[in-house]
């Protein structure tokens, strides 16, 4: 993929991480204000994970480097306005939950359940680990990544 191939791709992702991260700010009753910093963060993560994604990286530990920046961005957002960060970062982290990863693993469980006969290598129960494991580490860095830049940011706050 070459740099134009790349950007559009980013600039796409991004757009529709922007309009997914609206959605669930809206539901999240988000001010409004706070609507097109929150979309702006939403793809700014979105097409960080795409990019480290799209250069050889992991979904996992992509989704860790774009959660650190939508913390961060968060952070900084939250201090401009006087609210708590979770305003700017619950809504913008949502398009990064791997629902396709988790939907993979409970189907996998669900057919090797409804299996008449097992299968001699249980490929179908080794892929629904698989799915099950890269969703999980994937919410857990997530989380692990929004919160971080809060917990660093006002640990340092304190100690000065």
């Amino acid at each position: 993929m070459n740099g134009t191939e790349l950007a559009v791709l980013l600039i796409q992702k991004g757009c529709w991480a922007a309009v997914a991260t609206l959605g669930f700010a809206v539901l999240f009753n988000v001010p409004k204000y706070a609507l097109p910093y929150c979309a702006l963060i939403g793809a700014l993560g979105y097409a960080l994970r795409t990019a480290l994604m799209s250069g050889g990286m992991g979904m996992v530990s992509a989704t860790l480097y774009a959660a650190l920046l939508i913390g961060v961005l968060a952070g900084i957002a939250a201090e401009r306005f006087a609210v708590s960060a979770t305003l700017f970062s619950v809504g913008p982290a949502i398009p990064l939950v791997p629902g396709t990863y988790a939907y993979k693993a409970v189907m996998g469980v669900v057919m090797f359940a409804n299996s008449p006969e097992l299968e001699p290598g249980g490929e179908v129960l080794l892929a629904a680990f698989d799915n099950g494991l890269k969703a999980t580490l994937t919410i857990v860095f997530l989380s692990l990544g929004i919160a971080l830049p809060g917990l660093v940011w006002g640990t340092v706050r304190r100690a000065t």
